[in-house]
């Protein structure tokens, strides 16, 4: 199988999500990557890597298939179009609530995986989504988005 860029996927995904009357969100705008980032020092204590803010860049969220990539700004207050909730911020404070999920910052989701890294930005791996247990490592957040991306458009 070949590798396709995140971009690619993300239009591959695009269309899809366009031939079955699905929303997609769109590119972040750049305040919004800037607030997010800000967001996730002051309130999540944690560094976001220039890969998720990259991708954010392309897409502000993902939710497709299954799959949940977190948007810069959305939340059950401000959604995105479809009603997309999912902001990086809102997201990580809702699974913070119960108490579980402090020791990383989740930047999406699966039925079954949290997408994860550690506060400093680093550290890319997908969880249990009850345990929290890691059950990969990724070498880098744009590897482990590109992973969940195309396996979820096959």
């Amino acid at each position: 199988m070949s590798e396709m860029p995140v971009i690619d996927l993300l239009k591959k995904l695009a269309n899809e999500q366009a031939a079955a009357s699905e929303n997609s969100q769109g590119p972040a705008d750049p305040q919004h990557i800037e607030a997010v980032e800000l967001e996730a020092e002051t309130r999540l204590s944690a560094k976001l890597p220039g890969d998720f803010l990259t991708y954010l860049s392309l897409s502000n969220g993902t939710d497709f298939n299954g799959l949940v990539l977190y948007g810069s700004n959305q939340s059950p207050d401000a959604t995105g179009p479809g009603g997309f909730w999912q902001g990086l911020t809102a997201a990580n404070l809702a699974w913070r609530e119960g108490g579980d999920h402090q020791d990383y910052v989740i930047l999406g989701e699966t039925g079954i995986d949290l997408l994860t890294l550690d506060p400093r930005g680093e550290n890319a791996a997908s969880r249990d989504r009850v345990s929290g247990d890691i059950v990969e490592h990724f070498p880098s957040v744009a590897a482990m988005i590109e992973c969940y991306l195309r396996s979820h458009l096959e």
